[in-house]
């Protein structure tokens, strides 16, 4: 049931708008204007006031139906609103039959629920608050001591160190050097020191090297604390104002270490070193003596356990080992209590337990339920512990494509369930091969193949790997996927490879390796490596150097035939035609020269310049139209509107043919071109507060501190 205030708007609402709702126009009519109000003008209030009519108009088609309560909750999820949460279970609650968009409602539910009770279910004494929420937010800083700034990165900027105000949510820039390209440098990680008169800060730079930078707050000024080539450092917790704790990470030697740095001499010390690669988070105590931190134990299935270091890094102590997983999250200010995150109970909750210097003194006491696995960003000195929750959904949809105009109907196409990307269909048109994201999983990213007809999902290889790109033989039985495997992925000297995947038995065969090439490395340390694209015939395939050259690699004979060299490729777009006689390509260049779109035959020739980018700089994806009259391709802008152009492969005038408001990544037509793949991307960062934090302790553990 929606709360009255918003039943209230939207009376409010429909009597404004007249005749121009009225009930003479059909459900289908009134559902296609509120997804243009939703997706082509971003007016949502509007859109949730038509959507809501269809909803609850009991003559409307129960497909239908249930697509405008989708609509609906995702609305209200881009507003920020909680009635998203009630508009899902209304969705899974009145129409189980519409499967597609039950799943969706239900994944939906399955990242909102957490939030929503962290918000409205607060036990006594404990307040949790969310203070801002934006896409452009990061978790990666810390708070000032006094509550009213954090540490942050200017996404929405340049990937400048920037100051957070908690108050008015401004976001203020110290630096202007930062610069998001390929060859520049940005912020990573920042932390704020005690005073909050410094930050520390990670600038990356290609090839696994970072500056760690001490920028003085009052001065407006910056020095370079520590850089070594090969050794990537973090800042996450200061020990006093004189010294911080940090990871270094050395990859070629696959070394992870806790170290500190002492600010006036900018001397590194070694404090704890890792056999292996994992997840490490820890807090400093308020005293300045000791480190908390979390790892994987390898005598107990890789669950996390905590233990405490003196912060000489002389003495290592066990902590809280249990069965489940345990996350740090640090000590309150003036209290002997640390505060932990566990998952014993079946969702992640948060604990705290009274310690006597290393040693626990009584008990854990829950004081918090299902808070989420989220990352703290620090205590103030009045008790308040701030923290960041992050999601990045990509809501995918097979929708209705018109092939004579270019259009796409977003809102009535079939929803995918999961956040998917990069879909393509196989030959026949039966099968999608996509990337499944599962930020919470121990995979996160899943190579997945579905069958359309039944909806059954299966990874159709019997290796894991993060695939770069990938490509249907003309057959449909096996698939070329270019990237790295798994448990290779940090190994000394390996630079990934193609695989071809025997789709029905699950056979993967290692085609090239990389290591046995010289090419030019790109500036951002991303895979060299674009395609890979079949040739008609299934016995060789194409793919790219991004940095360097276009290829052509025979299966049989292993040869490789360059067919064209040039230092920067568009490293997204390699597509042969539906005839199999030429090849699409993008090529980018420098400034604010735009890049262009070319074809070359497909056995190598004469390169035929198709057009330029025309309200953006580079391209996003772009392919043949199944018939090869046409050359499709996707401009994001930076406002993340999305345009799709067409252009002759002929070459000529390219023309808009459709534009969203949303940032769409847009991935293939279906072979008989009346459908297209695509997914919304969403990714937002939250900042929230718990508050009470005091009173709550004195209550669990029944004295003051």
């Amino acid at each position: 049931m929606k709360s009255m205030w918003i039943n209230l708007i939207l009376i409010a609402t429909l009597l404004v708008a007249g005749s121009q709702y009225s009930i003479s126009q059909t459900p289908e009519q009134l559902y296609q204007k509120a997804l243009m109000k939703e997706e082509g003008e971003g007016a949502l209030q509007e859109a949730i006031s038509m959507y809501d009519q269809v909803a609850d108009n009991a003559n409307a088609d129960h497909s239908l139906r249930a697509k405008a309560l989708l609509h609906i909750g995702l609305c209200y999820e881009r507003m920020g609103t909680q009635e998203a949460i009630e508009t899902y279970q209304r969705l899974v609650s009145e129409f189980p039959t519409q499967k597609n968009e039950v799943a969706i409602a239900r994944e939906r539910l399955k990242s909102l629920m957490p939030i929503a009770e962290t918000i409205t279910e607060e036990p006594e004494g404990i307040k949790i608050k969310q203070i801002w929420e934006s896409p452009y937010l990061d978790d990666l800083g810390t708070v000032s001591y006094d509550g009213q700034f954090r540490s942050c990165v200017d996404w929405e900027g340049s990937g400048d160190l920037a100051l957070h105000n908690l108050e008015s949510g401004e976001i203020r820039p110290l630096t202007h050097k930062a610069s998001l390209g390929d060859t520049g440098s940005f912020v990573l990680n920042t932390a704020i020191s005690k005073d909050g008169k410094q930050i520390v800060s990670t600038w990356w730079r290609p090839h696994n090297t970072t500056d760690l930078v001490l920028f003085d707050i009052e001065n407006e000024s910056s020095e370079l604390l520590y850089s070594q080539e090969g050794e990537e450092v973090y800042p996450y917790a200061w020990l006093s104002d004189h010294e911080f704790a940090g990871l270094r990470l050395i990859p070629e030697e696959r070394m992870l270490q806790i170290v500190s740095i002492n600010v006036p001499n900018k001397e590194l010390q070694l404090r704890k070193s890792f056999t292996k690669w994992q997840d490490i988070r820890f807090a400093c105590s308020p005293d300045e003596k000791y480190i908390a931190y979390h790892f994987a134990n390898d005598s107990d299935d890789e669950n996390l356990d905590i233990n405490i270091l003196t912060a000489n890094g002389n003495v290592d102590i066990p902590l809280i080992n249990h069965p489940a997983n345990e996350r740090v999250f640090g000590w309150v200010p003036g209290t002997k209590v640390f505060l932990f995150l566990s998952d014993r109970s079946g969702s992640w909750d948060l604990w705290a337990v009274k310690l006597d210097e290393t040693r626990i003194a009584g008990p854990a006491k829950r004081l918090y339920t299902d808070i989420g696995e989220v990352d703290p960003m620090g205590f103030t000195q009045n008790g308040k512990c701030y923290f960041g929750f992050s999601r990045r959904n990509f809501y995918t949809s097979l929708a209705p494509f018109n092939a004579e105009t270019g259009e796409v109907d977003i809102g009535s196409g079939k929803s995918l369930k999961g956040s998917n990307y990069g879909l393509t269909w196989s030959p026949d048109g039966q099968y999608l091969a996509y990337i499944k994201i599962n930020d919470g999983n121990a995979n996160p990213v899943q190579f997945i193949v579905q069958d359309l007809k039944t909806g059954e999902e299966q990874n159709p290889s019997n290796k894991s790997f993060f695939p770069a790109g990938y490509n249907w033989s003309p057959d449909g039985k096996s698939i070329l996927v270019a990237g790295k495997e798994e448990n290779q992925i940090r190994t000394e000297g390996y630079k990934g490879e193609i695989f071809l995947i025997d789709v029905e038995t699950g056979r993967t065969d290692e085609i090239l390796q990389l290591s046995d090439y010289e090419y030019n490395v790109p500036e951002d340390d991303s895979s060299p490596l674009s395609g890979p694209e079949w040739s008609s015939d299934g016995n060789s395939f194409y793919y790219m150097f991004h940095k360097d050259r276009l290829v052509k690699h025979d299966l049989e004979t292993r040869e490789d035939k360059v067919l064209y060299k040039y230092s920067n490729f568009e490293p997204r777009i390699l597509r042969l035609s539906p005839d199999g006689q030429n090849l699409l390509f993008g090529l980018k260049y420098p400034g604010d020269e735009k890049s262009r779109l070319c074809t070359i035959p497909a056995e190598g020739g004469e390169k035929k310049e198709v057009c330029t980018a025309q309200e953006a700089k580079d391209f996003g994806p772009a392919f043949w139209s199944p018939d090869g009259k046409n050359i499709y391709f996707v401009e994001i802008l930076a406002s993340m509107q999305t345009n799709l152009w067409r252009v002759p492969s002929s070459g000529g005038k390219p023309e808009k043919v459709w534009s969203s408001e949303s940032r769409v990544d847009i991935f293939d037509i279906h072979p008989d071109g009346d459908q297209i793949a695509f997914s919304i991307r969403e990714r937002k960062t939250e900042v929230r507060v718990i508050e009470n934090l005091h009173n709550e302790i004195d209550k669990v553990f029944n004295e003051k501190e």
